[in-house]
């Protein structure tokens, strides 16, 4: 566009003044010492707010470092935006465009001071919600670590109770010792989830990368598993390719919760069957498709893929959904669907700590396929951090 008024300017002036002055922005021409040679009726308008006599001064005395921006920009097809003040103090905002022409440069100054301003209010609301949100977070952590300890009193009590610390118990009494027992190890469970998130969401974990065996941390967490696997008759099969590279670099106790947070979800919705779990490198391709870029100079034993597939329920396509979304489960009445959600939206955020990224594939009463995916060489963490 300015290309056309460019040559207008210079072969047709009186008529290019004509139609500059149609235009609905500020149109303003200047030496090449920043001094005005022509304004449009606009431009008059709109510049006079900011400086009532600026016609008789330069560019520079409404917008500071003006004109070195403008030729900056001349003959580039790119905007900027330049920020003053009108007579009332008011911030004013407009983005400007500049083509070189003989005299010096035809600029264009549009008025942007509205969208600018509602820009910067949403800003300042998101920048607030985080801080509440973070507020909230950690309110909740400190909270959580209250309600941890005389909580954990009552599960070891009862424990020791029903195992005759306190005498035999009649049968009644027993029965109401269990329930006791059960339902305050399901509350501290649920406090314990939400700990992790909150965690998660404020940045409270601390993160120090190091180099670990991967399997051998993946053979710990199912260790812990096993009582579970045993009483459900759950079949599992652990296969690690032959060339995978055990020892990686990475963050081993947040590798740690990712893989038990999943594996706690695997072995829950299993009843009978099997799970089965895969070790390996992807290939590049495979990164791609699961939602990462491979980093420059990555090769085929840059990444490792960790598959947890379990023969259980599924989760159905509403769920799924929302399966990294905790707040969007709150108004479920299965308790268990809650917890898998913040303990799902645990992992989404501390994936992203270690530059990863996980994908659930399910589908109901046909199980579900978890697959984590990380880089582990250091090289790829610290061009990154």
């Amino acid at each position: 566009m300015f290309d056309f008024f460019k040559n207008f300017f210079i072969n047709k002036k009186d008529e290019d003044e004509d139609l500059l002055s149609k235009l609905p922005d500020c149109v303003v021409t200047l030496h090449k010492s920043g001094s005005f040679i022509w304004c449009n009726d606009l431009s008059v308008k709109t510049l006079s707010l900011l400086k009532e006599d600026f016609a008789e001064g330069c560019i520079d005395d409404l917008f500071e470092n003006a004109l070195d921006l403008i030729i900056k920009i001349a003959d580039t097809g790119k905007s900027k935006v330049l920020r003053t003040k009108d007579s009332l103090e008011n911030d004013r905002f407009f983005d400007v465009t500049s083509r070189t022409i003989n005299e010096g440069y035809i600029v264009s100054l549009r008025d942007n001071t509205q969208s600018y301003k509602a820009l910067r209010s949403i800003v300042v609301e998101h920048e607030s919600m985080q801080k509440v949100n973070r507020d909230k977070n950690n309110f909740l952590v400190k909270l959580s670590g209250d309600l941890k300890t005389p909580l954990q009193s009552v599960v070891g009590f009862s424990e020791a109770i029903i195992d005759g610390l306190g005498g035999d118990l009649n049968p009644k009494l027993e029965k109401y010792i269990k329930i006791i027992n059960k339902n305050s190890e399901d509350v501290l469970s649920l406090i314990n989830k939400i700990l992790e998130l909150s965690m998660s969401e404020s940045n409270l974990f601390e993160h120090k990368m190091s180099y670990f065996d991967a399997v051998s941390t993946l053979k710990v967490i199912l260790k812990d598993y096993e009582k579970d696997l045993e009483e459900k008759s759950i079949s599992l099969n652990l296969d690690v390719s032959p060339d995978v590279k055990r020892t990686i670099y990475s963050d081993e106790p947040i590798l740690r919760l990712i893989l038990r947070n999943i594996i706690e979800t695997a072995v829950k919705s299993t009843d009978v069957g099997t799970i089965d779990i895969s070790i390996n490198h992807p290939d590049l391709e495979q990164v791609n498709e699961r939602g990462l870029v491979p980093f420059e100079n990555a090769n085929e034993k840059s990444f490792l893929m960790i598959t947890i597939t379990d023969s259980g329920l599924g989760i159905n396509d509403t769920d799924l959904d929302v399966l990294f979304e905790p707040y969007a489960q709150l108004d479920n009445p299965n308790k268990n669907v809650v917890m898998r959600s913040i303990a799902f939206a645990t992992v989404k955020n501390l994936i992203r700590i270690l530059k990863g990224n996980v994908c659930v594939d399910s589908q109901a009463m046909q199980g579900s396929s978890y697959t984590v995916i990380i880089p582990i060489e250091k090289v790829m963490q610290t061009s990154n951090e």
